[in-house]
């Protein structure tokens, strides 16, 4: 099953289980235009995730960090890193990936290799992803592993489980053995993550509530200045439009999964004036609220109720 809906705790950690308790890892063949707004939002995991780009491009962003991942180029995002990927480009993006925990590639009670060769990886918080360009030989074999892996995943062959385990551990193995800096013990200051973090969970807690820059900066303890600057430098926005895409995304949520009037779902989401609601929505989506209800009534599993290219909007 495609995973097309994220759904976040309040601090932006995803919801979805990826794989199974006996086997925790997940592997998915997607394609942007599934996406509302054709992303997948900001959020992060416990686990680590590996992209490959099929077709299309991805713009991949992390705090303070981005890059464009290319057909036939893969990208590796470290555990517990907030992360958003976004269609880049006028063809729809198509990615294949795998979300699996750091355990896979340890084996049973953190074991030598999982202290020696993962834990030294994940905890390196400088380490927010990797590409993988092809460019390098080395660069060229893991991508080739991981389309292999791929192929077979699809195939549900009894076996498939087995595969990817050790295409996994391929691939670790290489990308720690010729990229040895990513092991490295540093100490990076973690102040803007936490203060990110804070911002972010202020908003995805309160965003039903009228709420000011004032009180999303109080959340931080920083200036509003100060948080004009960590939106712009760490997610590429501004605080007032990560709020209203955040509060667009909650409204086709409650559109689609539920019979409730449009103007409750204008003031569920947070916005305190329906008509100012259906004019935001229809610059983001491109249709009113009524008219996407109507047309794709279905849950946002469905990749009907997710065709819509989310547009920059202005905030009030």
């Amino acid at each position: 099953m495609q995973i097309y809906k994220i759904e976040t705790e309040e601090n932006g950690r995803e919801l979805t289980i990826h794989g199974s308790h006996d086997f925790p890892c997940g592997s998915y063949d997607e394609r942007f235009s599934h996406f509302v707004g054709g992303e997948v939002p900001w959020h992060w995991h416990d686990e680590i995730e590996v992209v490959l780009v099929i077709e299309g491009a991805t713009k991949v962003e992390c705090i303070n960090s981005s890059d464009i991942v290319k057909t036939g180029e893969m990208v590796f995002i470290n555990a517990n890193t907030l992360h958003k990927l976004t269609n880049y480009g006028t063809e729809d993006c198509r990615i294949l990936n795998v979300v699996f925990s750091p355990k896979m590639l340890g084996g049973v009670g953190f074991g030598l290799i999982y202290k020696k060769h993962v834990l030294p990886v994940i905890n390196n918080k400088e380490l927010l992803f990797y590409k993988f360009s092809g460019a390098k030989a080395w660069h060229e074999q893991v991508i080739n592993e991981l389309a292999t892996a791929f192929a077979v995943w699809k195939e549900q062959g009894s076996d498939r489980e087995f595969y990817m385990n050790i295409a996994l551990m391929k691939f670790w193995h290489i990308f720690c053995t010729n990229q040895q800096d990513i092991t490295a013990t540093h100490n990076a200051a973690k102040t803007n993550e936490k203060r990110v973090q804070s911002l972010l969970n202020f908003i995805h807690s309160n965003y039903e509530e009228r709420i000011s820059i004032a009180d999303i900066s109080e959340a931080a303890n920083i200036s509003e200045s100060e948080c004009y600057r960590i939106f712009r430098n760490a997610l590429s926005c501004s605080p007032n439009s990560y709020l209203l895409n955040y509060r667009l995304r909650k409204s086709v949520q409650l559109l689609t999964e539920s019979n409730k009037q449009i103007a409750d779902i204008a003031y569920e989401s947070g916005f305190n004036c329906s008509a100012y609601f259906a004019k935001k929505f229809k610059l983001a989506f491109n249709v009113t609220p009524m008219q996407f209800r109507k047309n794709y009534s279905v849950t946002l599993d469905h990749p009907l109720a997710n065709n819509f290219p989310i547009t920059q909007t202005k905030s009030s």
